[in-house]
């Protein structure tokens, strides 16, 4: 008799019996063996960590001493540079490519075909307008702020970076802690009540662009943009350096979802751009609270592409859009 087991053609019974009884020794085997390697390897690994932490921290200190060592000038203005440096950055690329068609090769995996396309230059002023406005008054200003309050904590400026280890942990609650900071003010934004005067100004464009990512009024940059951002640093009492990295991971993750590009080896936007079009899903960031509170987008097409691809072919060419018969 011939049994089939997932991935095979087909196994006598005496071989999966024999699978059967010496699988668990052979994992195992495998666990030990890799908890053995992983002791061997456990100090040549901490040693290169904490080589490069030492590096990072010589170019910390580089920059400490640009500023004279003053915490005042280095939080504020610091942090205002790595905004403006790191929203500039990684907009121009796509900025690019919106205005321009080019290079071409990238036009393919646009999400929403036959939007901005062309760009309206007028319409892309305005909303330019709005967003260095953003960047360069309202954010520098909720820093200023806050300073007082964050200084206090006495961890901003410390000569000593932390450890690898510590600033995984960190990044851990920072993701926890936008995640719920920016779901539910981002939900609350979506009240009747409220949309239309703080939300709709963001909703604009509902086939989003990189650059738009901070388009939005006053109040909504500072609830829902700024706050829950700096929620995690300020709780973990991190170091300003690692702030500075998380702002600068967080702007490039809003422009990456705000793109309108489906890009190979980059996260999905596919989520959010679902949001901008259809305004009633996928409030979050990581997925979990969408789930958790039933806005998710499954079901959808767009659900089935959001996942990370590591193929040159277009998302949407590998999971096409099935066409409803008339």
């Amino acid at each position: 008799m011939s049994l089939l087991i997932p991935g095979c053609k087909g196994l006598s019974k005496a071989a999966v019996l024999t699978i059967r009884k010496f699988t668990p020794m052979v994992l195992l085997y495998l666990a030990l063996g890799s908890y053995h390697h992983l002791q061997l390897l456990e100090r040549p690994i901490t040693i290169m960590m904490e080589a490069g932490r030492v590096k990072v921290e010589s170019i910390w200190l580089m920059i400490y001493d640009v500023f004279g060592r003053n915490d005042f000038l280095v939080h504020n203005i610091g942090i205002w540079l790595v905004g403006v440096l790191s929203y500039v950055g990684f907009n121009s690329i796509f900025l690019l490519c919106d205005v321009t068609g080019y290079p071409r090769a990238m036009t393919k995996y646009k999400i929403q075909d036959n939007t901005n396309s062309p760009l309206e230059l007028k319409k892309l002023g305005v909303m330019l307008k709005t967003t260095m406005f953003n960047i360069t008054v309202v954010s520098p200003l909720f820093t200023l702020f806050f300073y007082p309050m964050v200084s206090r904590c006495g961890a901003y400026h410390k000569l000593q970076l932390p450890t690898f280890q510590r600033f995984i942990l960190e990044f851990m609650v920072f993701l926890i802690a936008i995640e719920i900071g920016f779901y539910y003010s981002h939900r609350l934004l979506h009240h009747p009540k409220l949309y239309a005067r703080f939300h709709k100004k963001h909703h604009e464009w509902t086939a989003p662009i990189g650059a738009e990512s901070i388009y939005c009024t006053v109040i909504e940059m500072v609830v829902s943009n700024l706050a829950p951002v700096a929620i995690g640093p300020f709780i973990m009492r991190s170091h300003l350096f690692v702030s500075w990295v998380w702002s600068a991971t967080v702007l490039l993750s809003t422009t990456i979802s705000h793109s309108g590009y489906h890009l190979p080896f980059l996260a999905s936007p596919e989520g959010h751009d679902y949001h901008h079009k259809k305004f009633n899903k996928q409030f979050g960031n990581l997925g979990i609270l969408n789930l958790l509170h039933e806005t998710d987008f499954e079901g959808t097409i767009e659900a089935e592409r959001n996942f990370t691809s590591f193929s040159l072919v277009p998302v949407k060419e590998i999971i096409p859009e099935v066409k409803k018969d008339k």
